[in-house]
C-alpha cells in the first residue's frame, strides 16, 4: 500500500510528524531528511522510507521506553464507599437504562458481523462465477485446439493426395 502526503499538508510538516526535519544538501542541491532521535541523514525521502526508518530506528525505541519509565503508573486509590439502604433501592432502575443502552451500543455489532457475512457470501460467489468463466474459456481453447489439429491433418492429408495425383 502506497503511503502519501495528506493533501493541503507541507512536505516539512508531513517530515516532522514522521520525526524527520528538512536539511539542505549543499552539494545535490536537494532536501534530506534528519532524524531527530538518532540524528542520521535520510537521503531517499519518499515518505515510505522515512517510514520504514522510523519503524526500525533504534535510539526512538530507547527514547520511547525511557519516556515510558519516566512517566511511570499513577497511584490509584480505590474509593470505599458504603451504601445505604436507600441509595441501593435508587440504583436500581439506572442500571436497567445503563444496561438497555449498552444493548442499544452493541446491535450494529451484530449489523456489522451480518455484513461481514453477506461480504463473504458475496465474494463467494464472484469467486465461484470467476471460475465457470475460466472453465468455459479453457473449454473454449481446447475446441479450438482441436479444430486447428484436425485441419492441420486434413491440409496434410490434400499434401498426400495431391503427391499421388503427380506421380
Amino acid at each position: 500500500m502506497k503511503v502519501g502526503r495528506i493533501r493541503g499538508s507541507s512536505k516539512a510538516s508531513t517530515w516532522k510528524r514522521l520525526g524527520f526535519t528538512p536539511v539542505a544538501d549543499e552539494v545535490s542541491k536537494k532536501q534530506r531528511a534528519l532524524c531527530l532521535h538518532c540524528h542520521k541523514y535520510q537521503a531517499n525521502t519518499s515518505i515510505d522510507r522515512l517510514i520504514i526508518h522510523r519503524k526500525s530506528c533504534h535510539k526512538l525505541k530507547e527514547d520511547l521506553t525511557e519516556e515510558f519509565k519516566h512517566r511511570g503508573e499513577p497511584d490509584i486509590e480505590p474509593k470505599v464507599e458504603r451504601l445505604d439502604g436507600e441509595e441501593v433501592r435508587n440504583t436500581g432502575p439506572n442500571l436497567e437504562g445503563y444496561l438497555s443502552h449498552i444493548d442499544t451500543l452493541a446491535t450494529p455489532h451484530t449489523d456489522a458481523n451480518r455484513l461481514q457475512k453477506e461480504l463473504i457470501k458475496a465474494e463467494t460467489d464472484y469467486l465461484v462465477a470467476k471460475s465457470a468463466y475460466f472453465t468455459k474459456l479453457n473449454e473454449i481453447a481446447e475446441l479450438k485446439r482441436t479444430v486447428t489439429m484436425l485441419e492441420a491433418k486434413k491440409t496434410q492429408l490434400e499434401i498426400v493426395k495431391l503427391k499421388a495425383e503427380c506421380e
